[in-house]
């Protein structure tokens, strides 16, 4: 579980990054970036419907949720940004969408130098 000063939840906090924030794609991720005041990095997560039943929409965020818990010590801090899930995610396996987790990180320039 991520730490609660590093979790997106209101719709608000969602809706500024969506709207303010540069969007980077992968095949089966989006990612959307932007800047923050605060001296902490937040995250969120969207997996739609489109992705399947709650089972599977739960088991992915799980998933996202740990591989970022993972890279948290080494993400900018002043920046939120929010993971979007594409249907395709379904088909992956667990490796793949850490791979691409990494790969979207680094091109949103994400990672400390």
């Amino acid at each position: 579980m991520l730490p609660k000063n590093n979790r997106l939840k209101k719709r608000k906090e969602f809706a500024y990054i969506y709207k303010n924030g540069k969007r980077f794609n992968s095949k089966n991720l989006s990612l959307v970036v932007a800047p923050s005041k605060l001296n902490v990095t937040k995250v969120g997560f969207s997996v739609s419907n489109k992705v399947g039943k709650a089972v599977q929409r739960n088991k992915i965020k799980r998933q996202l949720r740990f591989i970022v818990r993972k890279q948290l010590n080494n993400l900018r801090i002043h920046q939120n940004f929010v993971l979007i899930a594409h249907p395709t995610i379904v088909e992956c396996d667990f490796s793949k969408i850490e791979a691409e987790v990494q790969y979207l990180l680094k091109k949103g320039n994400l990672y400390n130098d």
